[in-house]
């Protein structure tokens, strides 16, 4: 085994985590577009689409252009193309694959018509709408001019209607995602409805998180989802009741090096290693091994334990695995992913598109 810290990925987890998201949204006629910045990787693009997946979500220009060159052909870059340079390298892409991106704003419209213009290039375009996180997304009020004004810029084509709920990430308990993924889906699909009354055809809604993609049955009538987290789970996931511990494909394997005095324990792993994301709940991440063992504190290389040392014993040298509060992250602060088969190295992933 490789000297710690370093990132595990239980192989086998991995692919019933795939497939079973890309099953429960099949099962309500939802295409799958897994969000990819969560891993970053070819190797593991090109099995989500050999799992069923229709295409990949990108979250950056550079993330779109690594999968290009990888050999994956149907991308959505879910993110607005902004200034001159950025937008004709997005028209140089889409040259060689099947590339469509979203637009919020007039001016991100205008310079992306341009660029399109000048080489001769049809973008495809979905109208993306704030549902309450405030991320990006036009306003309700204004779809109506918003895409009136779109339609009047050459070469662009309307779509379908994107939206990014993140406010779903409040809620803990089934009910409560539930309700939000069934709001989710009826935002999209009225709005599809709304511009199809201005003689707008946009057949596509993209929306879908892993929380409300969980329960897809909710989100019936979207065309597709960009849940991507699913893949490795994180505390996220399972404090949104949707995993649990034993459901989380990567880890974090540490190992403890320091015990100062009793109860406290420092390990190898800090913020380069975990991030200094937070969840639900304090901490830094779920020790595997034991859960009563809190990982309270984070510098650059070092993480704080404390424990309750009648009821515990911790050794310098034991290694520990650790789920992160927010998988997401970890792929770019990493350049080696181990995949493990029963517990063995199979084979190491690179994280192709990390910074």
């Amino acid at each position: 085994m490789p000297i710690t810290p370093y990132v595990a990925l239980d192989l086998q987890q991995l692919e019933k985590n795939v497939r079973g998201m890309t099953g429960k949204l099949t099962q309500q006629d939802i295409e799958h577009w897994p969000h990819i910045k969560t891993h970053k990787s070819v190797e593991l693009a090109k099995f989500e689409i050999a799992c069923g997946a229709k295409g990949i979500t990108c979250a950056t220009l550079q993330e779109a252009t690594v999968m290009a060159e990888g050999g994956i052909d149907h991308i959505l870059l879910a993110y607005p193309m902004i200034g001159e340079q950025k937008c004709k390298q997005f028209i140089e892409l889409a040259k060689k694959i099947r590339l469509k991106t979203i637009i919020d704003s007039l001016q991100g419209a205008e310079q992306l018509s341009v660029a399109a213009k000048q080489e001769n290039q049809i973008i495809e375009v979905y109208i993306a709408v704030d549902y309450g996180a405030h991320r990006e997304g036009i306003q309700l009020d204004d779809l109506e001019p918003f895409a009136l004004a779109i339609q009047k810029l050459p070469n662009l084509k309307i779509i379908g209607v994107f939206t990014y709920a993140g406010t779903i990430y409040q809620y803990r308990t089934e009910p409560e995602i539930r309700k939000a993924a069934k709001a989710e889906a009826e935002l999209l699909l009225s709005c599809q409805k709304r511009l199809e009354k201005l003689g707008i055809e946009a057949p596509r809604t993209s929306g879908g998180s892993t929380l409300s993609s969980f329960y897809a049955d909710e989100l019936k009538g979207i065309t597709e989802s960009r849940a991507g987290n699913f893949i490795f789970g994180d505390m996220n996931a399972i404090y949104g009741g949707i995993y649990t511990p034993e459901d989380c494909a990567l880890t974090i394997r540490t190992t403890v090096v320091s015990i100062p005095i009793e109860g406290y324990a420092t390990v190898d792993a800090g913020t380069k290693t975990l991030t200094s994301d937070q969840s639900a709940e304090p901490g830094f991440g779920y020790i595997v091994e034991d859960p009563n063992i809190k990982l309270v504190k984070l510098n650059e290389e070092h993480g704080y334990l404390r424990y309750d040392p009648k009821k515990i014993k911790l050794n310098i040298g034991d290694v520990l695995n650790i789920i992160p509060n927010h998988s997401c992250v970890i792929p770019n602060l990493t350049n080696k992913i181990y995949a493990l088969n029963n517990n063995e190295i199979d084979h190491i992933i690179i994280p192709d598109a990390r910074y």
